[in-house]
């Protein structure tokens, strides 16, 4: 058996731990954007298995921030059976990292691009909500304010009953 040098174990080590702390902080999403989340790094759809709730941000937005907080209460109750992430449009990435901090701090955030918002259709105002399947399918977009109520009621049904507001 041949013996690894030890500059070469180390660098085996170091790329081992670095893909362990990767994939526990890696979040599965139906789409590819720029984090706007410290730390946070993003997957395709791989082994996610679940719907995603998208709401669509931009900065002042006192509707996203109203709606948001539905979204922060749904994100600590729902997160093992749907996903949750916000996707700011609308300004530059300071800007949008800035917005943050009126949501939970713990929702995965995207900076939109042209390519996302082509493929969404585009939108008209914020907060647009979206609704991509398990499959990563758009099922539903909904333009403006959605009541916790009825915000509530979606969750439950991508979510399968398992969503609870």
């Amino acid at each position: 058996m041949k013996r690894l040098s030890i500059k070469k174990t180390q660098l085996i080590i170091t790329l081992l731990i670095s893909a362990i702390t990767l994939s526990s902080q890696a979040i599965a999403m139906p789409f590819a954007l720029k984090s706007l989340n410290v730390n946070q790094t993003l997957t395709g759809m791989a082994g996610a298995d679940l719907a995603t709730l998208v709401m669509i941000y931009q900065p002042d937005c006192s509707w996203c921030k109203k709606q948001g907080k539905t979204l922060s209460v749904a994100f600590d109750q729902c997160r093992g059976s749907m996903n949750i992430a916000l996707v700011g449009t609308k300004g530059n990435a300071r800007k949008l990292k800035k917005e943050l901090k009126h949501y939970h701090k713990h929702i995965p955030a995207f900076m939109a691009d042209r390519k996302f918002l082509r493929e969404i259709g585009g939108y008209q105002a914020s907060p647009t909500t979206l609704v991509f399947n398990a499959q990563g399918e758009l099922v539903m977009k909904k333009r403006g304010f959605i009541a916790q109520e009825k915000l509530a009621n979606v969750m439950s049904i991508i979510s399968k009953g398992a969503c609870h507001l």
